[in-house]
């Protein structure tokens, strides 16, 4: 059974009924995302930690290659992107039907990440002893801003990181001092994600909240899918919450909603991402993580 983060409390019934009920009409081989199938070797992709090596990297990629996009990342995250934001716009139709479908199909295989819970980027983040922290482009690219927020992880690229003017301003911490920085990140409402330099190699973590290039890019432009949700869905015990909403103001993807009529929050689960940044502020405990494959209305949407 995949692991479900539920309190033990007199409200957990709640959560235990409701996993059960939506847990029976999935077989196990159905649940899993396509980069689970096709590079975790029986388990999340991003916990294989083949994923994260020089192996894997010289299957797919070489530093030449990587200096090169690295290189041009900037410049792709500013005209590129609003070259392709105004021929959405001029042509929607056209876009969302022919150019959309490509796009993703590209990112794919050249860069995407996955959004990861703050509980498994820890589990992640205890099997590496040093990590080199990035400046974020994304931030640099919508606000101006070099500001650290990203970290790269696994083989160890500072030597192409230096010939980079955009990240050659690195540090290396521990991973402890990593897991603390990103605890107050998580309160601040950064979501958490792992990204991939030709897939299946992933390199980097990341920390977004709305001025990051890949929020905008799939969710205020709908330029393409580069970003996969989380493999977990939020949910909230109705009687836990006292419908102060200050949920509603944290969540980055429209998924929570509120009820009028019993004054509580609910979750859509289809537009929910499973970051988790939710919890941080509710003082109840009210909202919790599920298996996204194990409820009906949240299968197989990523």
């Amino acid at each position: 059974m995949h692991k479900v983060y539920v309190l033990m409390s007199n409200r957990s019934l709640f959560w235990i009924v409701q996993y059960k009920i939506n847990k029976k009409f999935f077989r196990r081989g159905d649940r899993m995302c396509e980069f689970c199938t096709k590079h975790g070797e029986g388990k999340k992709w991003y916990e294989n930690m083949k994923n994260y090596s020089e192996e894997v990297f010289h299957q797919v990629n070489s530093e030449d290659h990587l200096k090169k996009y690295l290189a041009q990342f900037y410049h792709s995250l500013t005209a590129d992107v609003e070259r392709a934001y105004v021929w959405r716009k001029r042509f929607p139709r056209i876009y969302r039907f022919l150019v959309y479908p490509l796009v993703t199909r590209r990112l794919k295989k050249a860069h995407f990440g996955q959004i990861v819970p703050i509980e498994e980027i820890e589990l992640l983040l205890n099997r590496f002893s040093t990590l080199v922290r990035l400046p974020c482009i994304c931030r640099k690219a919508t606000t101006g801003e070099n500001r650290r927020y990203c970290f790269g992880i696994g083989m160890d690229l500072t030597p192409i990181f230096r010939d980079i003017p955009d990240f050659s301003d690195f540090d290396r911490i521990s991973s402890e001092e990593a897991k603390a920085f990103i605890r107050q990140l998580d309160i601040e409402g950064q979501t958490h994600s792992v990204w991939t330099f030709s897939t299946p190699f992933i390199a980097a973590l990341c920390n977004c909240d709305r001025d990051c290039m890949a929020y905008r890019f799939q969710v205020k432009m709908q330029l393409g899918k580069l970003m996969w949700k989380a493999e977990y869905v939020a949910a909230i015990d109705p009687s836990a919450c006292d419908g102060c909403r200050e949920c509603m103001k944290r969540c980055y993807f429209g998924a929570i909603s509120f009820d009028r009529q019993n004054t509580k929050c609910f979750i859509k689960p289809i537009k929910c991402y499973g970051c988790g940044i939710c919890r941080a502020v509710c003082e109840h405990g009210a909202v919790q993580l599920f298996d996204r494959m194990s409820i009906v209305q949240a299968a197989h949407s990523w």
